[in-house]
């Protein structure tokens, strides 16, 4: 990735104002965004790595194409891999943190299905720039790539046992993922880390606005809301048997159950719950060819193991659920 005084300075060039004041709000090895005051306003810069760098053109299709409350861009840098963007208000998570607001978290979530609906008939146009084609029909195949990387699973912590109990549930992922395209709910775009910290709200207008759009893939449209509930459980220490997490669950549920009865969406977010890890280990896989081994492991190191051993408990659960059924 291109050091920071390079963007600055294309920066400075597009805005033609001063940089009063810049302030590093992310730094990792898959992204970077800085704060810019200019004195007259504040905008944001983003740059990210070179095999990864699709998210202004994501941003321009969900904004042109489907009129999506995204980011609005005032210059994108390919050759920088960088590109600016206008403030569009306070993390929806830091306003949860002071107050809790349900409803607005629940009009957040039901607007970003209502987005992934309205894409579902037309994930061509993402799959022409290059987003990941990570279908259900796809998946099996990919999950066997990713655990044929032995070395680099045991180097992440994971044991031979565990990876020959891996590769025994091959066959596991294809009838899972035959399974839940049996029922009418389409694949769609799917943001890896939708959640509310990726959420903004416009201190004036209330619009909410959804950012880091990147990494997104085609896949199943539930893989992000199980994110996004994972997260809710995380940071506001939830469980799933609390009245505020049902209406959370059902919020993100809401837009699906027209196309399925309430039983069937539900069973189909089990599965789906499942084949969630093995999501997780492609996102990861993306982000470690995006970045390299080297820089990514200090700051996930661990994870990709932990999300295929979660793998392993989630089929063993599933099992013992569908059994005593």
């Amino acid at each position: 990735m291109k050091k920071n005084a390079e963007i600055l300075e294309w920066a400075s060039m597009v805005l033609n104002e001063p940089l009063v004041d810049v302030t590093t709000i992310v730094e990792t090895p898959w992204s970077s965004v800085l704060k810019i005051n200019t004195g007259r306003k504040f905008v944001y810069l983003k740059r990210v790595p070179e095999l990864i760098a699709l998210e202004a053109n994501i941003i321009h299709i969900l904004h042109d194409t489907f009129h999506a409350s995204v980011p609005s861009i005032i210059a994108h840098n390919a050759e920088l891999n960088c590109f600016l963007m206008e403030d569009a208000g306070k993390s929806l998570r830091g306003m949860l943190k002071q107050k809790f607001d349900t409803g607005l978290l629940c009009k957040a979530i039901e607007q970003f299905t209502e987005l992934q609906l309205a894409v579902a008939d037309r994930v061509d146009v993402f799959l022409e720039i290059g987003v990941p084609d990570w279908r259900l029909n796809k998946l099996p195949d990919l999950y066997k790539k990713i655990i044929s990387q032995k070395d680099l699973l045991m180097d992440d912590g994971l044991s031979k046992t565990e990876i020959d109990a891996l590769e025994r549930l091959s066959p596991r992922v294809a009838n899972l993922c035959q399974k839940l395209s049996d029922y009418a709910i389409k694949q769609t775009i799917v943001q890896p880390d939708f959640n509310d910290n990726n959420t903004l709200i416009d201190d004036t207008c209330q619009n909410i606005t959804i950012i880091d759009l990147g990494e997104i893939s085609i896949s199943h449209p539930f893989f992000s809301l199980l994110n996004c509930l994972h997260q809710v459980k995380k940071h506001y220490a939830f469980t799933e048997n609390e009245g505020t997490y049902f209406r959370i669950k059902e919020a993100c549920l809401k837009n699906y159950m027209n196309f399925e009865s309430k039983k069937n969406v539900l069973d189909a977010f089990e599965t789906a719950h499942v084949l969630w890890f093995v999501y997780n280990a492609l996102a990861n896989d993306r982000l470690m060819e995006a970045c390299g081994k080297e820089k990514l492991m200090p700051f996930q190191s661990g994870k990709r193991s932990g999300t295929l051993k979660s793998f392993i408990a989630a089929c063993k659960a599933f099992d013992e659920d569908n059994f005593l059924d």
